[in-house]
């Protein structure tokens, strides 16, 4: 039996839709400051991305995470967010390349990998290719990375080839992730990798982020494969979705003050995944969340850079204080300034300047440990680009979850 989560509240906690206008009600001054803010991200995402092309012997152009060499290849999500944060940087000869390249590698597996190498090569566990897998199964989030980025590529002008192949590998993709009373559910005595970069930790039972990501992901989904696949699947991942909405309150508890992470393993209040589901959120909830932000805000944010739950670690994960399992990243601060900036403007302004400041001394570094010390991949692009889409959806008052 799954323990449930102040199921009572359950008509209070969610609205029906998100808020059709997210703009905060900003004084000119805020307003200012992150307009300012924004298009000086904007520089340096440029300037990061023109670092991490990577152009191959055939003409392929690819941007890699970041302009070190610590990562490899083209994420779902990594991959994707720069041109989600800055649609201007899309080239659409570029992205039709990349399109075929990952047509080329996808569609005819079973269902979508974690990545592509640059040589073509699938991996299908997150982790290095060069050790075991970190899985054995399909990461819960994964369809819904591959279906936003297939939808923002078609929205910048790029023809997705054999479409009908793709909806069919999306569509096992789907099928492999496990459901239960309408959320992403990570069994317990067996957990799975759940949302990218959380995939060193284990979450059980109902688990957010997933869910939220798949949520959006499934939206998408019904309209970019609209007759590619058969109407009674475009039927099925629109009642998903719809049960992923109806039943997000079973993961919000008022004991812990907002949304859990889990609800078994990592029954903590995600910091992450609350900014996320903000929109979604009631006027009480709502509060409680940006309260427990400012209540905690020495444990959860340092430098400008975020972490993922205000205790040292998540519960019951080895490392705790280190990497995902207690660093503070930036790419964490852009799921929380839209919540933040809503009800306290000064905190919001204060975490920005923090982040401004520190992200070229830190050398937009992908996470800093309880010391502030720069850690894992230098220049990374998602400590930039995650914080300029938080910015966007401040100034163009469109829930954050919308860019998801």
């Amino acid at each position: 039996m799954i323990k449930l989560c102040a199921v009572s509240a359950a008509a209070s906690v969610v609205l029906p839709g998100l808020c059709s206008d997210a703009r905060p009600n900003l004084s000119a001054e805020v307003r200012e400051k992150c307009q300012a803010a924004a298009k000086l991200l904007a520089g340096y995402l440029t300037d990061l991305v023109a670092g991490a092309k990577r152009r191959e012997e055939n003409g392929l152009v690819l941007v890699m995470p970041c302009v070190t060499s610590a990562y490899s290849g083209v994420w779902p999500d990594d991959s994707l967010y720069p041109l989600i944060a800055l649609p201007s940087l899309a080239n659409k000869n570029e992205l039709t390349g990349v399109m075929n390249f990952l047509t080329d590698s996808i569609v005819d597996l079973e269902y979508v990998p974690d990545r592509v190498e640059p040589d073509g090569l699938p991996i299908l566990s997150p982790g290095q290719s060069n050790k075991p897998p970190m899985t054995d199964r399909i990461p819960l989030h994964l369809p819904a990375a591959w279906v936003r980025l297939l939808d923002y590529y078609q929205g910048f002008g790029v023809k997705i080839p054999r479409k009908d192949e793709w909806a069919q590998v999306i569509a096992r993709s789907i099928d492999r992730v496990p459901f239960a009373d309408g959320l992403a559910y990570a069994d317990p005595q067996h957990p799975p990798i759940g949302f990218g970069f959380q995939d060193s930790i284990k979450i059980s039972g109902w688990e957010l982020l997933s869910s939220l990501a798949l949520y959006r992901g499934l939206q998408r989904a019904v309209t970019l494969f609209d007759g590619a696949i058969e109407p009674s699947t475009l039927k099925h991942w629109a009642h998903l979705a719809e049960n992923i909405q109806a039943n997000l309150y079973r993961l919000y508890d008022p004991n812990v003050g907002g949304y859990c992470g889990g609800s078994r393993q990592g029954h903590q209040f995600s910091v992450w995944g609350n900014g996320l589901i903000y929109p979604l959120a009631n006027d009480s909830a709502k509060r409680s969340i940006v309260k427990l932000y400012r209540d905690k805000r020495e444990r959860i944010f340092l430098r400008g850079c975020t972490r993922q739950v205000a205790e040292p670690g998540w519960q019951g994960n080895d490392n705790a204080g280190r990497y995902q399992n207690g660093g503070f990243w930036a790419t964490g601060t852009g799921y929380v300034l839209p919540a933040i900036i809503q009800q306290d403007p000064d905190l919001a302004m204060e975490l920005l300047a923090d982040l401004t400041t520190n992200l070229p001394k830190i050398d937009f570094a992908e996470w800093l440990d309880a010391a502030g010390n720069p850690n894992g991949a230098l220049k990374f692009l998602g400590s930039v680009a995650l914080p300029l889409m938080g910015l966007n959806s401040i100034l163009q008052g469109k829930p954050l979850i919308e860019y998801f």
